[in-house]
């Protein structure tokens, strides 16, 4: 090969690379650490509680709705609490007719079972209220949503006004 030849190739070589560079190189690999802190969280909603039409005088029983709990799992859910409505008196929960005054007394057992999804008898269970319920066992194994149920009645020989009644009851979890 002559000198030319060697010189062209040597030309024709050195613009194929990038200008200041030689060969491409890699570093690595590198770790690292992807962490997060979960701490204990629920949240708590109601269904209303529909008792329709009700005769005087009649009882009445509701046990279609619940309250949804939500829990992660391992929460110690030390108290799951009803209120005793807007309209109470004692520890008696009533509904109100806002047009005559009048109220309805109803009543919201603490339902039973591992669960929670039993209902007592109407009226014969202790009453669910500031006492609350102990819902820590419900996330032990697992979290996520859990229904409980709310055990709702009108006891019998109420003789009010005829109307529409209604109350505000608050549900609260305290959990750690």
């Amino acid at each position: 090969m002559n000198k030319r030849s060697l010189l062209a190739a040597a030309v024709a070589a050195s613009t194929c690379l990038p200008f200041g560079s030689a060969i491409a190189a890699t570093a690595g690999p590198s770790n690292f650490n992807v962490t997060a802190t979960l701490a204990n969280f629920c949240t708590v909603s109601a269904a209303n509680v529909a008792f329709g039409a009700v005769n005087a005088g009649a009882a009445a029983t509701n046990t279609a709705s619940s309250v949804s709990l939500t829990c992660n799992k391992g929460a110690a859910v030390t108290a799951l609490v009803l209120s005793d409505g807007s309209n109470f008196s004692g520890t008696q929960k009533r509904m109100k007719d806002p047009v005559s005054g009048d109220f309805l007394n109803y009543n919201i057992d603490k339902p039973t079972g591992a669960t929670f999804n039993t209902c007592p008898a109407a009226g014969a269970g202790p009453e669910w209220n500031a006492s609350g319920i102990v819902a820590t066992p419900l996330f032990t194994a697992a979290g996520g949503l859990k229904l409980i149920n709310i055990c709702a009645s009108i006891p019998a020989g109420q003789f009010p006004s005829a109307g529409s009644y209604s109350d505000t009851v608050s549900v609260t979890a305290t959990y750690n």
